[in-house]
């Protein structure tokens, strides 16, 4: 590794340019002209080669103390910055968090009290409004988006593919028996405004059942609604398994089979590329909540 100049020469350096005389410089410092000038003249030695013109008028740096110069402000600017950022890591932050209305109200909501226990000193401010595109994305310091793919506008990580089960409330098992697909009532969700998300599609093509239409029924926004609905009989709804645990530990929905499927979907963690603050103690702060939530 290159040496470098002792730092106490580097610093008298930095504070007689700063202040134009080596009495000034000293004087910032808490010592003397004298301490100044031995510590210039300790780095004049070192580099081989002066730093400063001694005028009438003053000091005047010479090309090579006006490199150094340079070079030592963008450093020193550096070395502010990260004890700062070190120092905030000590204070409160808040983060902000954008998920999806049905991750925040039965995944995420749920496990909030373990966040806070682990990081008493970290706030969340949690929204669920619709993200269409960068500028809107920005406006955050990090989201967890539903997606097939990574998210080409930001930094984007898998936290999981949703894996879907079939679930219906006991009400309507019938002698023991879970209600028929053929005549049960199918909740959807919609992945927009009027299209729907092909689950009872998938679900019934990977059993093979092609005489059973996916098409009727009743069709929610969000699939916590369409769970509140099957909860309260209004039918069978294709879910997300972690979803639901409480639901079903509870037996107050049931799996009316045993088969699962793996969703192409799943939930992303995302940070913008522009986020809505990039100091590099804030960072630290987003990398712990994505920690948190693998």
């Amino acid at each position: 590794m290159t040496r470098l100049p002792p730092l106490t020469a580097l610093r008298a350096f930095d504070a007689a340019v700063r202040t134009g005389n080596f009495t000034r410089a000293g004087e910032s410092l808490h010592v003397t002209q004298g301490a100044i000038s031995r510590q210039i003249r300790q780095l004049e030695e070192w580099l081989g080669k002066p730093v400063f013109l001694r005028q009438p008028q003053g000091l005047a740096l010479t090309p090579a103390g006006s490199l150094l110069a340079h070079s030592l402000e963008s450093a020193f600017g550096t070395i502010q910055d990260a004890v700062e950022q070190i120092g905030s890591l000590g204070a409160r932050q808040r983060i902000s968090v954008n998920v999806p209305e049905t991750f925040a109200s039965r995944w995420l909501a749920p496990r909030l009290g373990t966040f806070r226990s682990r990081h008493p000193d970290i706030d969340l401010t949690i929204t669920t409004n619709p993200v269409p595109n960068q500028r809107e994305a920005a406006q955050y310091d990090c989201l967890v988006m539903f997606l097939d793919q990574p998210w080409s506008k930001g930094a984007s990580r898998l936290l999981r593919q949703e894996q879907y089960v079939a679930v219906a409330s006991p009400h309507l098992w019938r002698n023991g028996e879970p209600p028929g697909l053929e005549s049960a009532t199918l909740l959807h969700v919609l992945a927009g405004a009027r299209e729907r998300l092909p689950l009872w599609e998938n679900w019934l093509a990977s059993l093979g059942l092609r005489h059973v239409d996916p098409r009727p029924g009743i069709a929610f926004s969000t699939m916590d609604q369409a769970i509140n609905a099957a909860l309260a009989g209004a039918g069978v709804a294709i879910v997300d398994a972690p979803m639901v645990v409480h639901e079903l530990s509870e037996q107050r929905l049931r799996r009316i089979d045993g088969h699962e499927l793996t969703a192409t979907h799943g939930y992303w963690f995302v940070e913008p590329r522009e986020p809505a603050q990039g100091t590099p103690a804030h960072r630290a702060v987003v990398a712990l909540f994505q920690a948190w939530l693998l």
